[in-house]
């Protein structure tokens, strides 16, 4: 029978873990967003560069801080490689049921590790772990989803809870503005309104 949730394929995989990465993901993603300036120069391929810096900054800064013990890198180049327990992890942006072939690409360092980390025969043991990232035209994220995949198709697909977590209010070229709370509206009868008015004329 197939597992439906991460940890059921790995108890490292704990949804705690998994949407504290997504939460890296969103800031980062989201201040990447906020810099944006169209008349500088910015256009939709700097916004990804920097977008990606943003989120491997903040997990490896997270790594470096010692606050997450189990969050921990084998690479940290450009390709990013780190592990949440002993599971290696990747990000990407894209939909989670048509990865690219760059996505579903394993480096030597991943394969190794699964290859140590799961028995032979285990379902989880071929399995290429990635976030990925669905964003709005304007490049909000909209979704998060933690998924495994064996070859070009995705055998686990969980959505990263997003509750609680700020969302970007903003369009690209204009930068966030806070949100802004309303008092609550006056609610009446519409005849009641109406006979209002003709007091008021009257």
């Amino acid at each position: 029978m197939t597992k439906a949730f991460p940890w059921e394929y790995h108890p490292d995989l704990t949804e705690d873990r998994l949407s504290t990465i997504g939460a890296m993901l969103v800031d980062g993603r989201h201040a990447a967003l906020e810099r944006f300036d169209e008349e500088a120069g910015d256009n939709g391929w700097t916004h990804g560069c920097r977008a990606f810096q943003f989120c491997r900054h903040r997990i490896l800064r997270a790594i470096d801080s010692g606050d997450h013990p189990w969050l921990t890198a084998i690479d940290r180049t450009l390709q990013l490689i780190f592990k949440i327990g002993e599971v290696p992890v990747r990000i990407y942006k894209g939909d989670a049921e048509e990865p690219t072939t760059r996505t579903m690409r394993q480096s030597f360092g991943e394969i190794r590790q699964l290859e140590m980390l799961f028995p032979e025969h285990d379902e989880g043991r071929d399995l290429a772990y990635r976030f990925a990232v669905d964003t709005d035209l304007d490049g909000s994220v909209i979704g998060i989803k933690f998924v495994g995949l064996r070859g070009d198709a995705p055998v686990m697909i969980w959505e990263v809870p997003l509750d609680g977590i700020s969302s970007y209010v903003g369009t690209v070229g204009r930068a966030a503005t806070k949100s802004v709370e309303l008092a609550a509206p006056n609610v009446g009868l519409r005849k009641d309104r109406g006979n209002e008015d003709d007091s008021a004329s009257g």
